[in-house]
């Protein structure tokens, strides 16, 4: 459907907001996603995960002072990875991908890992 003029686009979303309101159909990520997925689900669902989306981000003080610390000091880490190397050749990847989950597990846990230091998802504190 396309609206064209002021007084049709003021009758749709003014009017009928209801009939209006969420995202048009679209077949490819219908048959995908079959609704689901924050980018791709309408209507209640939409609000539901819009809703828990905001919360967890709220919960992880994301956009507050602290997060940008944390990635400020995870910076610097990196500086100091990158230079302990003197000049040889590295894989940049392996740095950059353990900045990012530095950040993450900082912002999550309150945990920092070393770059050097091997980290393995089975290891636990029993």
């Amino acid at each position: 459907m396309v609206l064209c003029g002021y007084d049709a686009v003021n009758e749709a979303l003014v009017d009928q907001p209801e009939e209006f309101s969420g995202r048009g159909q679209q077949a490819t990520f219908d048959r995908l996603f079959k609704g689901y997925g924050v980018a791709f689900s309408n209507g209640e669902r939409t609000k539901q995960l819009k809703r828990f989306c905001l919360h967890v981000l709220r919960e992880l003080r994301v956009g507050k002072r602290g997060t940008e610390h944390r990635i400020q000091q995870e910076a610097d880490f990196l500086i100091e990875a990158l230079q302990s190397t003197r000049g040889t050749f590295i894989e940049p990847f392996f740095y950059v991908n353990k900045t990012v989950s530095n950040i993450n597990s900082s912002i999550v846990f309150g945990d920092h890992f070393k770059y050097e230091e091997k980290v393995s998802v089975t290891d636990t504190d029993d």
